[in-house]
């Protein structure tokens, strides 16, 4: 798939509306990728296409800050070796996952049917992400050296939030960071 334009990368983020989610890209501008996320946590870098991105309080709300993405919070020096390293394709169904109300698709009632539509949507976001030269993260938990199936049970995560469970992905590329990230607020 080619790269996707404005959008279709904002018809594709409308899969996470239903969520508590959070789906920001910035700049890759350090060899060592975390610096950048951590600038995207801090709100200090733009999209550089410009392009939408989501962020679920707003200025209205007491949770939200100009200066820190909430609900994350901010992370010690050792937070990226909590995340491990996941094959596009686990990240294509993980993509998937975080878009369900409870993070489980064996729990979503009509998974079947939107499962077309939403794996079409995840395809435009990886899609941003050059095939050659993205890396991906996650903080769920699985079996180390296994590529894991995100269309079975999430059945861990090491949160990165106020929230006992967030799962996410992060996108690393030559060009651009990506977080992708949905919160159990209950």
């Amino acid at each position: 798939m080619t790269s996707p334009d404005a959008s279709a990368w904002a018809d594709a983020l409308t899969m996470y509306e239903r969520r508590y989610s959070i789906v920001v890209v910035g700049p890759r501008r350090h060899e060592d990728w975390s610096l950048d996320a951590l600038a995207l946590l801090k709100k200090e870098v733009p999209d550089p296409r410009s392009w939408r991105s989501l962020e679920f309080y707003s200025e209205s709300d007491e949770e939200w800050r100009p200066d820190w993405l909430a609900p994350f919070v901010p992370p010690g020096l050792d937070w990226p070796s909590r995340l491990r390293r996941i094959p596009r394709s686990s990240a294509h169904r993980l993509l998937v996952a975080l878009s369900t109300n409870w993070l489980d698709i064996t729990s979503e009632p009509d998974f079947d049917t939107e499962r077309p539509g939403l794996e079409e949507k995840a395809a435009v976001l990886l899609a941003r992400f050059p095939e050659q030269s993205t890396v991906f993260y996650t903080n769920t938990g699985y079996r180390s050296g296994a590529a894991p199936d995100f269309y079975l049970p999430i059945t861990g995560c090491d949160p990165f939030s106020e929230h006992d469970r967030d799962v996410g992905l992060m996108a690393v590329s030559d060009a651009e960071v990506g977080i992708f990230w949905s919160f159990d607020a209950t």
